[in-house]
């Protein structure tokens, strides 16, 4: 699980990288909206898979309480 943790965090930074790019590369209003948004999704769509299968197999966690 850590191994998908550390991959949606790469993905996070080419996202990150991504979208300043496409922002700052642009020319206009509609390609700063495109840019961003793959951006985003580079971030995003990771996340969310990692997330679902993290709760396809849910831990038990187990509180005591003390006496």
């Amino acid at each position: 699980m850590k191994v998908l943790w550390a991959l949606c965090v790469l993905f996070g930074v080419i996202g990150f990288v991504e979208g300043i790019f496409g922002v700052v590369g642009a020319t206009s209003a509609p390609q700063q909206a495109a840019g961003a948004a793959m951006g985003v999704a580079w971030a995003v769509i990771p996340y969310c898979i990692v997330r679902a299968i993290q709760q396809m197999r849910p831990q038990e966690v187990v509180i005591k309480k003390e006496q």
